[in-house]
């Protein structure tokens, strides 16, 4: 359930992330390799750690599938399309 392109917002201002991941997941190990050579600050939800965070995702996306990225409160799947936004985002200047 990945959101339409034209939903995803543009990576052209700063804005409010929020990642929804598990540490055991590859591909979300994937995506945090990413933030951490970026020099992004992304707030995390541990969906297997943290009390309710599955459900949270599960309740927005209708999946419970890592990781997913909210940017502005829209879901963005699938870690290659995050790890190119999140570049993107970097490139822009819109750093911690």
């Amino acid at each position: 359930m990945r959101a339409p392109t034209s939903t995803i917002p543009s990576p052209d201002v700063r804005r409010a992330l929020l990642l929804y991941k598990y540490d055991a997941c590859p591909y979300c190990t994937r995506v945090a390799r990413a933030i951490g050579e970026l020099g992004l600050d992304v707030p995390t939800r541990d969906t297997l750690m943290e009390r309710g965070a599955r459900d949270e995702l599960y309740a927005a996306t209708g999946r419970s599938q890592v990781p997913c990225l909210f940017i502005d409160g829209v879901p963005l799947l699938e870690s290659a399309d995050i790890i190119a936004w999140l570049r993107d985002y970097a490139g822009q200047g819109a750093r911690s």
